[in-house]
């Protein structure tokens, strides 16, 4: 990196940087003096005990001996080559101590920092507390463990102290997978390794209550493991956080029987029943004894659809925010009599900040956000601003991802942090979430280690381009540091740039390629964003480069001392990948087919679906020997189902049956055209909706429609029971008769094409229920605006358009709907009509409408419609009103 034209407190940043990376350390000290000599470690070395804890000579014994094959002794004194631990309480003899051994007695090192000196006689750890000394001896075992030559590590003076006094981590146990104890031993050794203090379980149903036992699933988290979890973390110095869900995301408890008539909706305790707080006062009893620790996070973030159930007169009497506090304050109540600290989620706060004064006055708010931004502090100013305690909780970019989002997570994590420093946040909460249940935990290690960087050293407050410059250079030197010391790599070899290259994959140009969906995704239907000119092209340069990246791992895989059982998990996710890219290929060439059949062809595809569904067989038997070398058996049954379930899809592909209807209407009518896959066996179908049996029609030409059908289409063999499809058609005069379309579909989901460019002419409609069926087509930031060719004058007698709008998924209503005219091709349009929308984007939940009028006199050719888009999204939204609102149509009815 070039260092002229760098501003001078960039040039320090980094000159200290620089040396710093010099040794390979997690996270970096504040403070080093390297020198050129080194202390050798050898037969004669010894441990000076005193009255250290025994722990960490033990630590430190086993760390020596795996790493040099040398057994310490331990002895009360020495007079060289000696390693020793010096606690001192008092603050005036240990300034003493410090002067006395030629140290800087002006560093403060609080309650967690320590300062080592390394001479070619000793090696000693300097410290006012435990914690300290702790601290030091991570980073001694760090100097043994990456920056020795054989048995000599550098003989230097590191002075050190934590930046922000709560670094935690947080692990979801409750959205699918239930960590065994020994991979929660195992966070708690590594995470502590990197000076991380704070840990706490994301709970919602888990837990195995006495007086409620049968909300949690059999192997739940049990008290008896809870305080077993205490006890191995409070020897790391890592204090445990309770914590239970109180509020909203209470779906699987709420889903019992026994527990149904607490709900608000399905996710929500009702705060309007006396017995929802007899409920959590009865968790409370069994859950927070088990943790010493101050802080409980009652968490009681997303409460959406609070006021639509029982609630609704107290919403309605003192408002959303006023039922918020007033649930609160009750947990508060509830929490009282176990001394705790309430910690929650800062998103109602962030929402409702009149609320802020009523809030128990020791309460900690964590701001969160996991999206890469420049800033963060639209989050946090509005919790900061108005002196609550409150802590900052960035992301690692797990969920829904069979690999995490290495970019996103060095952004976040980075700028977020910083951001929270500046505004003196008490804490950072590093998360990881398992939404969709299918997340492997193994994979986060790299994310949870650069947020313990960035926790102990937060990031300077530097203008945008300057602040960036000096991420990216601390990331580099990170990069190093984590394959030194997490894989025990030594010289060139890089794991961290394979990981970083294959998450850089999903920045290939192919939607969505790491993520779960489109690992389990099925071929049909057939979305035209995935058969673009190009596709098979830019398939195929993935599969090059993921070919490239799993040949480097195992390349560097021999040179892997530490964690090895961690890249099974990493080339697991590879082969994922590279499944969806066949997937991706056969779903063109299946394509292909259709449009050109030929038997060659069709056998050639017979052997691919066969290599595909081997593969998959043998994916789900590799998924289940990494999920149960790191979780308990809760919830695998579910993550098996999606396997299943694309391997059924599969082998039933050649009798999937594809009804088609002619974008055009002729004198005859609407032409049908019904095919399967391969064209082996013979289909029947039904006009009526009906069930299809071998006695319904057998489909054997296509046939015409002139009316509204619902064709139901079934391939039938003796072996396999195929499922049945159906298409529900509207008849009117608009089919087909698009002009023009002169808006550009969303990219974010293929289904939003609708079906293309004649989606809003092809008499499908969608359901609210179902937004990405592939029957609405959705557009973000811009009016819809669409022109109809009727072929010649035609009166119209009425119109309707279909819309969705869901305001918490950025879809709203239309502000209003123009509908112009014209007579011929060359004239101009006049303004005929103005619809205007009555549902306000505040009304909640999924909500279809249809904007209707008729006409009395109208016979015209061409029909333009101009559905006007909301705009920003409103300033009371949950994602902020910087982002553009989507409009989503379905069909436009002319008759």
């Amino acid at each position: 990196m070039r260092i002229r034209n760098i501003p001078l407190v960039i040039l320090i940043i980094l000159q200290f940087i620089n040396l710093s990376a010099q040794v390979k350390l997690i996270p970096n000290p504040k403070r080093i003096e390297l020198y050129d000599s080194g202390f050798i470690i050898g037969g004669k070395t010894s441990i000076v005990g005193n009255t250290t804890d025994k722990f960490y000579i033990s630590e430190l014994k086993n760390c020596i001996k795996q790493e040099l094959d040398i057994n310490l002794k331990t002895v009360k004194t020495a007079k060289n080559n000696y390693i020793e631990f010096i606690k001192v309480s008092d603050p005036v003899e240990f300034v003493h101590i410090l002067v006395e051994n030629m140290l800087d007695a002006g560093f403060y090192t609080g309650p967690e920092g320590y300062i080592l000196k390394i001479t070619p006689e000793t090696a000693r750890i300097f410290s006012q507390t435990e914690t300290g000394i702790f601290y030091g001896m991570q980073t001694l075992k760090q100097l043994i463990t990456a920056n020795r030559e054989k048995n000599k590590i550098p003989c230097l003076v590191i002075y050190d102290s934590p930046d922000i006094p709560v670094r935690g981590w947080q692990d979801d146990i409750s959205r699918g997978p239930i960590p065994t104890m020994d991979l929660l031993k195992e966070q708690i050794r590594t995470m502590s390794s990197f000076k991380l203090n704070y840990f706490t379980l994301y709970t919602e149903h888990v837990f195995k209550l006495q007086k409620h036992p049968g909300i949690a699933p059999d192997d739940g988290i049990t008290k008896e493991e809870l305080r077993e979890l205490s006890k191995f973390a409070k020897k790391h110095h890592v204090k445990l956080i309770g914590n239970y869900q109180s509020f909203g995301h209470m779906e699987e408890t709420l889903a019992h029987p026994d527990y149904s008539h607490l709900g608000e909706n399905h996710h929500i305790i009702s705060p309007a029943m006396e017995e929802s707080y007899d409920f959590l006062g009865d968790v409370y009893g069994e859950i927070v004894p088990e943790y010493d620790g101050k802080y409980f996070n009652i968490n009681c973030d997303e409460t959406f659809g609070l006021g639509e159930g029982k609630s609704r007169d107290m919403v309605d009497s003192i408002g959303i925010p006023g039922v918020y506090i007033k649930h609160i304050n009750r947990l508060n109540d509830l929490l009282k009599p176990y001394g705790k600290k309430i910690l929650m989620w800062g998103d109602i706060v962030t929402s409702y900040p009149e609320i802020i004064p009523q809030l128990p006055h020791d309460i900690t708010v964590m701001a969160w956000g996991y999206h890469a931004a420049d800033s963060f502090d639209e989050a946090i100013i509005p919790i900061a601003s108005r002196g609550l305690g409150f802590w900052i909780a960035p992301g690692i970019n797990c969920w829904r991802n069979i690999y995490p989002n290495l970019q996103a997570t060095e952004i976040n994590i980075y700028n977020f942090i910083r951001d929270g420093y500046k505004h003196k946040a008490g804490g950072v909460l590093n998360t990881s979430w398992d939404d969709d249940g299918l997340n492997l935990f193994h994979n986060n290690w790299f994310g949870f280690a650069w947020g313990a960087e960035n926790s102990w050293n937060a990031p300077s407050d530097l203008p945008q381009e300057e602040s960036d410059k000096t991420r990216k250079y601390r990331y580099e030197n990170f990069n190093k540091s984590f394959d030194a010391l997490f894989f025990g790599l030594k010289g060139e070899e890089s794991l961290t740039d394979q990981m970083a290259d294959f998450s850089e994959i999903r920045r290939s140009g192919i939607d969505k390629v790491l993520t779960n969906n489109r690992f389990f995704e099925p071929i049909f239907p057939l979305y035209s964003k995935y058969l673009k000119e190009g596709k098979i092209e830019e398939n195929l340069s993935v599969l090059n480069q993921l070919d490239i990246i799993r040949s480097n791992i195992k390349t560097i895989l021999p040179k892997i001392t530490k964690n090895i059982h961690i890249i099974e998990n990493l080339l697991f996710a590879v082969k994922q990948v590279q499944f969806t890219i066949n997937k991706n290929l056969f779903r063109i060439e299946i394509n292909k087919l259709l449009n050109n059949r030929s038997m060659e062809l069709i056998e050639k595809l017979k052997i691919k679906k066969g290599t595909l569904i081997c593969e998959l067989k043998n994916l789900k038997e590799e998924y289940i020997y990494l999920w149960n070398k790191e979780n308990r058996s809760h919830w695998l049954s579910e993550n098996r189902k999606h396997f299943n379930s694309l391997k059924s899809h599969l082998e039933k592909l050649g009798g999937y049956c594809m009804i088609d209807p002619a974008n055009e209407v002729s004198r005859e009518g609407r032409k049908i055209v019904i095919s399967s896959v391969f064209n082996e066996l013979p289909i029947h179908y039904s006009l009526e909706g009906s069930p299809v049996t071998p006695e319904s029609p057998r489909y054997t030409a296509p046939f015409f429609i002139k009316k509204n059908v619902t064709i139901r289409a079934r391939s039938f063999d003796n072996e396999v029971n195929f499922n049945a499809a159906e298409k529900k058609l509207l008849y009117h005069m608009g089919i087909g008769r698009l002009h023009k379309l002169n808006s550009t579909w969303s990219q974010y989901h293929p289904s939003y094409d609708g079906g293309g460019k004649h989606a809003l002419l092809d008499g499908e409609t969608g359901d609210k229920e179902q937004i990405r069926s592939g029957k609405w087509q959705g557009f973000s930031g811009q009016d819809i605006d669409i022109e109809i060719d009727l072929g010649k004058k035609k009166r119209i007698r009425s119109f309707s358009m279909g819309f969705f709008q869901n305001t918490r998924s950025w879809v709203i209503f239309p502000k209003q709907v123009e509908i112009y005219t014209k007579k011929r091709l060359k004239g101009k349009y006049k303004l005929n009509r103005i619809l205007r929308g009555a549902i306000p984007p505040e009304e909640k939940n999924s909500l279809k409408k249809n904007y209707t009028t008729v006409f009395y006199d109208l016979k015209t050719r061409f029909v333009k419609i101009v559905a006007r888009h909301y705009g920003k999204l409103p300033e009371w939204h949950h994602a902020g009103s910087e982002y553009d609102s989507m409009i989503f149509a379905d069909e436009i009815i002319l008759r």
